[in-house]
């Protein structure tokens, strides 16, 4: 529910932007007719309901306009924090031995995200509640309505008409209507019928309910009652022979001056706004061609630029999906895994110790037959895969079978030559490699791609003796090796760096994992280069407990390039040796704690 919440949070603040801006616009159409202004919410509504667009040169949403929304990775932080990148397997079971959470690493974004979307759900749940509520008591009072035509009753308790019902709406009319008075309000009701008016203001109030936090949703939703009530005034003028503008207004008035039921209920079609009807009935004049024309080109330009998201520029060109390897690997898992890591959005690559290099060069130039039912969607999809492939090196080709389903579905397994291992796995893609782990020993190792439950990129390893199949461990996507068993993980280099620099590298040995610290004692005083997007807290003194500093916010969001960066001092977690918090002192002598968002 938390991913949920944050998906929401991150379409209100858009969807903020574009509320305004229909404020604005509707200043400037106030002489053309009131319907343009009315279809201009549903942009609006799509920006409250979608949480993706697509791109345009003619966009009118700012560049920055949520450009750092709440990342969906935030909900599992401290598992990213405290993570090495390494998913240790016993030689006994296939299930991964998770890091235990570490409660102090939680942010205070994190406690406000979870119970944040308690609270929320709350909200929706209240107003549901109150809006059935309301209906039930409003059913009770008009029980005693007659049937008059069609779907046309009237009710002696009731004092103002409205529109009742989604699928067969039904039109109330007060007992005691002049006939005049009668056929002005009729037609006002059945157009709001002919113009599905009842079933917006119904899905209009469900979407408030799921933004109830925002009160610009809030003014929005009243305003988008008013454009509707006076377009349709509008309607009843135009269809109406002669001038009925004063008589019209005059029966508004009347109901005006009569006791309302509704007592709030939002989903019953009632009339409201009388003041501002009745004003914009007197002052009605139908618009000159020319004045509609531009006032319709206008709107749908407007439209199309407040539905459409800007081209990215600048230094955030490179940094949407196009080069993100997660998404790589889930839109094109026949890919080969070489180019996947040049996806990847490192600042700098290249040599960092002698003998250790990219994965991708100890990987096979083999890949399996995989099949999976397009038609699906990716977390939805059983990956079907057969191939054939020598794993320990006695010269035959081992067969090799796998079905792999998504988010630790029970299922997935592989298999090779009939001894079957069960799998849990997050994200898989349908993607298995076959990597030379250690060029010593004669074993080609399986690789298993799993995405991560948030987009942590990882190979579970697994072995065949010719007996046995059994996993030996799992490494991060990213790791370097030194093809003698050796690798360094993503999490222990410092990749934003130049030259980057380590924590410690880590090896199995039986089927554990057993890491050697690096000391890093030897990285102090000196000046790097520095690139990509980091988070920099100012800090005038070197904090004893970093995390206490920690804060995930935009607005410590700097971008670096090439920057000449000073390192004071390093921050390592004493449990995993994750290398990500840095005290340092910037080019004009401010220093700060530094640090990156890792892991997804």
């Amino acid at each position: 529910m938390a991913g949920l919440f944050i998906s929401v949070l991150n379409m209100s603040i858009t969807a903020s932007y574009v509320i305004l801006f229909v404020f604005i616009i509707r200043i400037m159409l106030k002489k053309a007719p009131k319907i343009i202004s009315y279809a201009l919410w549903s942009v609006v509504a799509f920006r409250l309901l979608v949480p993706f667009s697509f791109k345009s040169a003619f966009s009118l949403m700012p560049r920055k306009t949520n450009a750092f929304p709440i990342p969906n990775g935030i909900i599992y932080q401290p598992e990213l924090q405290i993570g090495n990148g390494i998913r240790v397997m016993d030689s006994h079971t296939s299930e991964p031995l998770h890091a235990p959470p570490a409660s102090a690493s939680i942010s205070p974004l994190q406690v406000f995200i979870e119970y944040g979307a308690y609270i929320w759900m709350l909200g929706i749940i209240v107003l549901l509640i109150y809006s059935l509520v309301s209906i039930l008591v409003l059913r009770r009072q008009l029980k005693a309505a007659q049937l008059i035509e069609k779907n046309i009753f009237e009710a002696r308790n009731l004092q103002t008409p409205f529109v009742l019902g989604f699928i067969r709406p039904k039109i109330y009319l007060p007992v005691g209507l002049k006939d005049d008075e009668r056929d002005y309000i009729l037609l006002h009701e059945q157009i709001h019928i002919r113009r599905k008016d009842h079933i917006i203001k119904i899905l209009s109030f469900f979407v408030l309910c799921i933004h109830w936090f925002n009160p610009l949703v809030w003014v929005a939703y009243l305003i988008m009652t008013i454009d509707m009530e006076l377009s349709c005034d509008e309607r009843v003028l135009k269809e109406m022979d002669g001038d009925i503008k004063k008589p019209y207004a005059n029966s508004l008035l009347s109901l005006a001056a009569r006791r309302h039921i509704l007592n709030g209920s939002p989903i019953a079609f009632g009339e409201g706004n009388v003041k501002r009807r009745i004003m914009n009935v007197l002052n009605y004049k139908k618009p000159a061609f020319w004045v509609t024309l531009v006032s319709v080109l206008l709107a749908v330009a407007i439209g199309i630029g407040l539905l459409t998201n800007p081209h990215e520029k600048g230094s955030y060109e490179n940094s949407d999906s196009e080069n993100d390897p997660g998404e790589k690997i889930k839109t094109e898992t026949t890919q080969s895994v070489s180019q996947e890591s040049l996806e990847r959005p490192v600042a700098y690559i290249g040599n960092i110790i002698e003998n250790f290099s990219e994965i991708d060069n100890y990987i096979k130039d083999y890949t399996p037959d995989v099949t999976y039912e397009e038609d699906l969607e990716l977390d939805q999809r059983a990956y079907y895969i057969q191939g054939a492939y020598d794993l320990n090196g006695d010269g035959k080709a081992d067969k090799i079978n796998a079905v792999l389903i998504a988010d630790n579905g029970h299922g997935s397994f592989i298999e090779v030559n009939g001894v079957k291992v069960t799998l849990e796995l997050y994200n898989p893609t349908g993607s298995i490699r076959f990597i030379d782990f250690d060029s010593r020993d004669s074993y080609t190792e399986v690789a298993v791609f799993d995405n991560g439950p948030s987009g942590d990129p990882a190979f579970t390893l697994l072995r065949y003796d010719g007996k046995k199949l059994y996993p030996i461990g799992s490494i991060d996507r990213y790791a370097l090796m030194d093809g003698q068993g050796k690798f360094i993980s993503w999490f222990h280099l410092a990749n934003n760096f130049k030259p980057r620099f380590f924590s410690a590298w880590g090896e199995f040995k039986n089927n554990e994992y057993v890491i050697t610290n690096h000391d890093v004692e030897q990285y102090k005083g000196e000046t790097y280069e520095v690139d990509g997007t980091g988070y920099f807290v100012p800090l005038d003194f070197n904090p004893e407990n970093y995390y206490e500093h920690v804060v995930w916010e935009s607005e410590y969001l700097r971008e670096f390039e090439a920057a000449k960066v000073k390192l004071l001092d390093i921050h390592i977690s004493p449990d995993d040796r994750t290398l990500n918090w840095f005290y340092v002192e910037l080019p004009d002598g401010e220093k700060g704690l530094l640090y990156f968002w890792i892991g997804d």
